[in-house]
C-alpha cells in the first residue's frame, strides 16, 4: 500500500497518477489523525508526504517505530523528492517514482512462514 499524507495539489497529482498504475493500492489522508487511523489498520509499504507545511515529527517518529516503509518527502519549492534514507532525487517524475515504489513494494514481500509470531 502507498499512503499519501498532506493536502497539496502535487499530492493530488501523484495520487491520480499512481491510481492509474496497476498493482498499487493508494490511500490519501490529509490529517495526521486520519493517518493514525489508517496506520493502525495497516502499515504502508511507502509513505509519501509534503515536506513543507506538515509536522515532520510525526513522520520521523513513525520511521523510528517502523523502519520498513519507504518514506518520500515532496519539496515543491526545490523540485525534489527526498528519501528519508538521505538520498535525494531532483525532478523525480511520476514514472521514476513508480519504478522506485514497485521495487520497494517487491522487497517488502515476505514469505508468510518467516513472519514473527505466525
Amino acid at each position: 500500500m502507498v499512503l499519501l499524507y498532506g493536502q497539496s495539489l502535487l499530492l493530488a497529482g501523484v495520487a491520480a497518477g499512481l491510481a492509474e498504475l496497476p498493482g498499487f493500492q493508494v490511500e490519501w489522508v490529509s490529517t495526521w489523525a486520519d493517518a493514525g487511523r489508517m496506520l493502525a489498520e495497516q502499515m504502508p509499504d511507502v509513505l509519501i508526504f509534503e515536506l513543507k507545511g506538515i509536522c515532520e515529527g510525526h513522520v520521523l517518529a513513525l520511521l523510528l517505530e517502523n523502519p520498513h516503509p519507504t518514506m518520500v518527502g515532496l519539496d515543491t519549492e526545490c523540485n525534489q523528492a527526498v528519501l528519508l534514507s538521505g538520498r535525494a532525487a531532483r525532478s523525480l517524475t511520476l514514472d521514476q517514482l513508480s519504478i522506485h515504489l514497485r521495487e520497494q513494494c517487491a522487497r517488502q514481500v515476505v514469505a508468510p512462514t518467516t513472519l514473527p509470531g505466525i
